[in-house]
């Protein structure tokens, strides 16, 4: 019975290509696979009788799934055709490979297509066999269930053996860091602390050897049963197929890295030559005419971000994986974030720069910059550091020192001391000489005031109801400036009381009914001490 519905189903068959025979085929036929049983047996390519591949592949499969249930030894053989060679099962024909399914530019011939084909085909038939039969199941779910467990098993190993590593690994921290303060240390031993830090590397290799060991469970147990066992085998392949491209690609990677390390090498040997030669200019053991002290750092840096940067340039097309799109996208990504981002720190850089090679600020170099009072201990290309007298140290963007005013206090200092001014207004009833031998009074009794040059009075202003007077005083240590003039306005203060005379400041309307003078006597009222 079951071989008659399969002689009426291959005769229906046959009326089918027949008749498609006879219809002209224009358009380029459409590849495809035939597939048995999960396992692929060969790529039709060719129109046959005017049907196409698809269909061609359909027709097959529902002809070898009735060769199956009808049963039989299921002996694959072949035979020459003028137009290619027939493969059959029991001595009759299951389909055919023609000429036009070889794959163009191979050099594979039609009996190397067909003969593959067959070997493929017996696979797929003994698989189709052993799945009817319950024996042959029995040992392959027994073989699945002892590999689930031997899974189970080390997983269970592996996981037990990273819990005993960070569990050594935090005791080693805490041993280590014993004698940090408790504060600091229940901080680093967080979550997020050292423990986890040390512990990363080993979790990362046990998440991988889970991986790996679920992914051959899976092949293992798919190769068990014939349905799923050409998967399976995929998997293996895949694996192999992968671990192998991995290693032939570091194997065609060594040359280029080989050449990039040169690169580095011989990059990395100039730039210490460079270094060496711009600091002997900058400690003055080395002179040449175009660089000095100050403009040495930032031209060596210069040079050197240079040579890396020509050094870049060289190796890149021997990094690997540079030609690759991924490889562009990723430096067209960093390149426009490094675009966007780096503005404003360029903008600094350059202000740096303009600092540096015009002289303007110098390491130990007492200045005042806006609001800003103290001695530069650095001029970076993006910030300059000025240590204050409060002994703070202040960061101040390079750019807002090009745009604001600089007073220098040190630059002039060594040709002739640093002069200080202060004001003082005074009445008009006052002589202004009296005035003037008051505030040299008080200068003289300031000691670190220079002699000579020996200070000097202007009157600087004749306002409505007071005159203005300037003195003018000479400081060896621009230092001292602060301090300087501190001691100075005591001493001002206290010649001026001395001699009963007023000091009209900040405004003057009408003469009180009392000078406002303090008498000696009370120079020294509690807490003041003498």
């Amino acid at each position: 019975m079951a071989f008659a519905r399969f002689a009426q189903a291959f005769m229906v068959a046959m009326l089918a290509l027949a008749c498609a025979g006879q219809r002209a085929v224009a358009e380029t036929p459409e590849a495809a696979d035939l597939v048995v049983a999960n396992r692929h047996i060969f790529t039709m390519r060719a129109h046959s009788l005017g049907v196409a591949p698809v269909e061609r592949s359909r027709i097959v499969r529902d002809g070898i799934r009735l060769f199956v249930e009808n049963g039989g030894p299921l002996i694959v053989s072949t035979a020459p055709l003028p137009d290619g060679v027939a493969v059959m099962i029991d001595d009759r024909v299951a389909f055919r490979v023609l000429d036009g399914d070889v794959p163009p530019d191979t050099g594979e011939t039609t009996q190397a297509v067909a003969a593959r084909a067959v070997a493929n085909l017996e696979t797929a038939l003994d698989e189709m066999r052993e799945a009817r039969d319950a024996r042959q199941l029995l040992p392959a779910t027994g073989y699945a269930v002892m590999a689930t467990l031997v899974l189970a098993v080390l997983l269970w190993l592996l996981f037990k053996g990273y819990g005993w590593v960070a569990q050594q690994t935090h005791r080693a921290i805490v041993r280590r860091l014993a004698g940090v303060t408790p504060r600091w240390t229940g901080h680093v031993l967080g979550e997020a602390g050292l423990s986890g830090l040390f512990t990363l590397p080993a979790k990362i290799l046990s998440v991988l050897l889970a991986a790996f060991l679920v992914y051959e469970w899976v092949a293992f147990v798919l190769k068990r049963f014939p349905y799923t066992r050409p998967w399976g085998e995929a998997l293996l392949d895949n694996l192999l197929r992968t671990l192998g491209g991995f290693g032939s690609g570091a194997l065609h990677a060594v040359p280029g890295l080989l050449f990039v390390v040169l690169i580095f090498l011989l990059t990395r040997m100039v730039v210490r030559a460079v270094r060496a030669f711009f600091r002997g200019v900058h400690e003055g053991r080395i002179h040449v005419g175009l660089v000095d002290e100050t403009t040495a750092r930032p031209t060596g840096q210069l040079l050197i971000t240079g040579i890396w940067i020509l050094a870049l340039v060289a190796a890149y097309p021997y990094i690997p994986g540079s030609d690759s799109e991924a490889f562009k996208g990723i430096g067209v990504f960093v390149g426009l974030m490094m675009s966007i981002g780096a503005s404003g720190v360029v903008n600094q850089a350059v202000s740096g720069l303009m600092l540096m090679y015009t002289g303007a600020l110098k390491p130990g170099e007492f200045v005042k910059i806006g609001d800003t009072e103290g001695t530069v201990t650095a001029v970076g290309f993006v910030t300059t550091r000025i240590e204050t007298l409060r002994h703070e140290e202040v960061s101040i963007p390079n750019a807002l020192i090009v745009g604001s005013v600089t007073r220098n206090y040190s630059r002039l200092a060594a040709e002739g001391g640093l002069w200080l001014g202060t004001k003082v207004t005074i009445g008009y009833d006052t002589p202004w000489r009296q005035v003037h031998a008051m505030l040299k009074l008080a200068a003289e009794r300031t000691e670190s005031i220079a002699k000579d040059p020996s200070p000097r009075v202007l009157q600087t202003a004749l306002q409505d109801f007071y005159v203005e007077y300037t003195l003018l005083v000479n400081v060896a240590d621009p230092l001292r400036r602060v301090a300087t003039l501190d001691a100075l306005h005591a001493n001002i203060q206290d010649a001026f009381n001395e001699f009963g005379v007023q000091i009209m400041s900040p405004s003057y309307e009408a003469d009180p009914a009392q000078p406002k003078v303090v008498p000696r006597e009370k120079w020294f009222e509690p807490p003041a001490t003498g």
